[in-house]
């Protein structure tokens, strides 16, 4: 697996550097945060498809909508956030600390909340709320479980980067 991410990830061999090898349970994180941006593009993808060229076999355009934005302004910030995911893989393949340890417990809370929440969505719609559109929009809840998970994990592996870094 070593070999992998440094085939992956250019500058990670350099010469007379011996790599440290990655802890299994860290590249299952890193495999975890690697994928689950890769689900987050397919729903974006997706929906661009049934934006611009309808197929069959994928759901409505209205399907994948979960909000009250304007599609414009919801593929910008399906951009961003995919940047942004982008930047947390990277951090995480190089293993580089952004945040501290008290940041990095903020951002597990608030990702704990944020697939709490979410998971309670997904429930109420599924039952009490069936009539409510936001609730019932299950598809853009999943992709949010899905990016509550990777700020999980991301917090997870920045805690224990900047505790590597304090010891």
């Amino acid at each position: 697996m070593q070999r992998v991410f440094q085939q992956l990830v250019p500058g990670s061999r350099r010469r007379g550097v011996t790599p440290l090898p990655i802890p299994r349970y860290q590249t299952l994180s890193i495999l975890a945060v690697a994928t689950l941006p890769a689900t987050f593009l397919l729903r974006v993808l997706g929906q661009a498809v049934q934006r611009w060229f309808p197929q069959e076999f994928l759901p409505e355009f209205e399907a994948w909508q979960g909000s009250g934005l304007p599609y414009p302004a919801l593929l910008a910030c399906q951009i961003v956030i995919l940047s942004i995911l982008g930047v947390a893989i990277c951090t995480m393949l190089h293993h580089v600390q952004v945040l501290g340890p008290r940041a990095s417990r903020w951002v597990i809370v608030s990702g704990w909340a944020y697939f709490a929440l979410m998971l309670t969505r997904l429930v109420l719609g599924l039952t009490t709320l069936g009539d409510s559109g936001w609730f019932t929009a299950w598809i853009s809840t999943l992709l949010h479980l899905d990016l509550a998970a990777i700020v999980v994990l991301w917090g997870c592996n920045q805690l224990r980067q900047s505790l590597i870094t304090a010891s």
